[in-house]
C-alpha cells in the first residue's frame, strides 16, 4: 500500500507547491490561514497482487484523501473475490480495516486467467482486466558490496543477479524487508531509581540501585520497502539481471551499525504492469514537480462497472515470485568507516557552586526519572555528597529506543 500512498503524497505536494509559488509571485502572502481542499475526487485505490506462492493472498483497498487529512481512508466492508477461467472463486475477508485476505490459501497457476471483482459498501462494482501468471525467474545471487552511490556517499549496496534462459521474464519488480540488530554500546547491568522510605508521618525520597533488564541491551528492528524498484531486460541480448542495486545503505545508517539481514522478493510481472509502475514512479518523483511531464490521472487495469467514467487508481497484478535472504556483519565490509552514533557523551550533573545538596538531589532525581537518559556509572570523589552519577542518552544505554528485544524467528547470529 505504501507505493500508492507515495503517489497520493506527491499529488498533495504539487498542490502545496502551487500555493507557495503563487504566494512568492504576489509577495503579499503573509497572513496564516487554514488550507482546505476545494476540488476533491474520492478515488478508490486498489493494491492487488496475487502470486504463485501457496498462501492466503492479500490486497488493500483505500481511498484518496484531502490535503488536510492525515492519511489514506480505508475502504471497509467491501465484497472482494478473484475469479479464474475454470469457474473457481476465491473469496476474501476483511481481516483489518481496508486489508482483505483470502479465506483459503491458493496460488496462481500457469495457463489460467484471473480477474479481480470488488463491490463496495455503497453498492458500486469494479472489475479488472484478465491477468495471467508470467514465467518464473529465480534469484541467482543476492549480495552486499561496498560502494559509493550517485551522491558520492560510501556505504553498502545490496545487489541482485538473476537469469531466465527462456527469455520470457523480462519485467521485474522488487520489494524488500530489512532487519538489523542494535546493541546498546553503553548498557550497564544496573540502574538507579528513586524510592520513598520511612513511616506514614515521615517519608524521605532517596535513590537505590536496581537490576536493569537484559532486554535493553540487544534489540532488532524491521523496515519494509516503500519505493518502486523495477527493471527490465528489453534492451539486453539475454534475459539477465546483473548487479542490479535493490538498495543502498549509508555507512552511518543505524541498520549497518552491527549485523544486518535483508529479504528480497523478485516479482516477474507483465509488460502492462511494468508500464503502470513506471508511470507511477515517474509521477511520484520529486523532480517531476517542475518537469514538463503533465500530471494526469494514472490509469490501471481496473474499471468501474457502475460508472465507466469513474477514475480508479490501482492495478491487478499476477506475478511469479522468487525470494532470497542474506546476512552480513558491519565488520565484513565497512568496519573502517564512520558509523551511526546517537551521541554517547557522558552527562554528569555535578554540584554547582552555591547549590545546596537538596537542590542538587532534586536535579539528580530529574535525570533518574527522565525518559531520555539512562544511568551509566558512578564516580567516587571527595565531594561532600557520596559521589557523582554519570548518565548517557537513552539510545546509548537502552536499545529499545530503536527496536524491540524480541529475536526474529529467522535470525542467525
Amino acid at each position: 500500500m505504501k507505493l500508492f500512498e507515495k503517489i497520493m503524497m506527491s499529488m498533495r505536494m504539487k498542490s502545496v507547491l502551487f500555493f507557495f509559488l503563487s504566494c512568492m509571485v504576489l509577495s503579499n502572502c503573509v497572513e496564516p490561514f487554514d488550507f482546505e481542499t476545494e476540488d476533491f475526487e474520492s478515488i478508490l485505490v486498489i493494491n492487488a497482487t496475487i502470486t504463485n506462492e501457496l498462501k492466503n493472498q492479500q490486497l488493500v483497498l483505500s481511498r484518496t484523501y484531502r490535503f488536510e487529512e492525515d492519511g489514506p481512508l480505508k475502504e471497509q466492508n467491501a465484497e472482494v473475490k478473484i475469479l479464474d477461467d475454470h469457474d473457481n472463486e476465491y473469496l476474501f475477508n476483511e481481516t483489518s480495516p481496508g486489508i482483505y485476505t483470502s479465506i483459503e490459501a491458493f496460488n496462481a497457476e500457469l495457463g489460467k486467467e484471473y480477474r479481480l471483482s470488488i463491490k463496495t459498501e455503497n453498492g458500486k462494482s469494479y472489475i479488472s482486466a484478465v491477468a495471467t501468471l508470467p514465467q518464473e525467474s529465480v534469484i541467482d545471487n543476492l549480495y552486499p558490496k561496498r560502494m559509493f552511490n550517485d551522491d558520492d556517499v560510501e556505504g553498502v549496496g545490496i545487489l541482485i543477479d538473476s537469469f531466465d534462459p527462456t527469455g520470457n521474464s523480462v519485467y521485474y519488480r522488487y520489494e524488500y524487508e530489512e532487519t538489523y540488530r542494535i546493541v546498546a554500546s553503553l548498557w550497564v547491568p544496573r540502574d538507579l531509581r528513586d524510592v520513598l522510605i520511612g513511616s506514614e508521618t515521615l517519608m524521605i525520597e532517596t535513590i537505590e540501585y536496581t537490576p536493569r533488564p537484559i532486554e535493553e541491551r540487544v534489540c532488532y528492528n524491521t523496515r519494509v520497502s516503500n519505493e518502486i524498484i523495477i527493471t527490465n531486460t528489453t534492451t539486453f541480448t539475454e534475459d539477465r539481471v546483473t548487479e542490479f542495486p535493490v538498495k543502498f545503505i549509508n555507512a552511518e545508517d543505524i541498520s549497518v551499525a552491527d549485523r544486518y539481514s535483508i529479504l528480497v522478493r523478485q516479482y516477474v510481472q507483465s509488460r502492462e504492469a511494468n508500464q503502470f509502475y513506471e508511470t507511477l514512479n515517474r509521477f511520484s518523483q520529486s523532480e517531476s514537480l517542475f518537469s514538463q511531464v503533465q500530471s494526469g490521472f494514472i490509469a490501471g487495469n481496473i474499471i468501474s462497472e457502475s460508472n465507466t467514467g469513474e477514475n480508479v487508481l490501482g492495478f491487478f497484478d499476477v506475478s511469479s515470485v522468487s525470494s532470497k535472504r542474506i546476512f552480513f556483519d558491519r565488520s565484513d565490509l565497512i568496519s573502517d568507516l564512520p558509523q551511526f552514533s546517537p551521541g554517547c557523551d557522558r552527562i554528569i550533573p555535578v554540584l554547582r557552586e552555591e547549590e545546596t545538596i537538596e537542590n542538587y538531589n532534586i536535579r539528580l532525581l530529574g535525570f533518574i526519572q527522565a525518559e531520555e537518559f539512562r544511568f551509566f556509572e558512578e564516580y567516587r570523589n571527595s565531594n561532600p555528597i557520596d559521589g557523582f552519577f554519570a548518565f548517557v542518552r537513552r539510545g546509548c544505554g537502552d536499545c529499545t529506543e530503536f527496536g524491540q528485544s524480541i529475536v526474529p524467528d529467522f535470525w542467525i547470529d
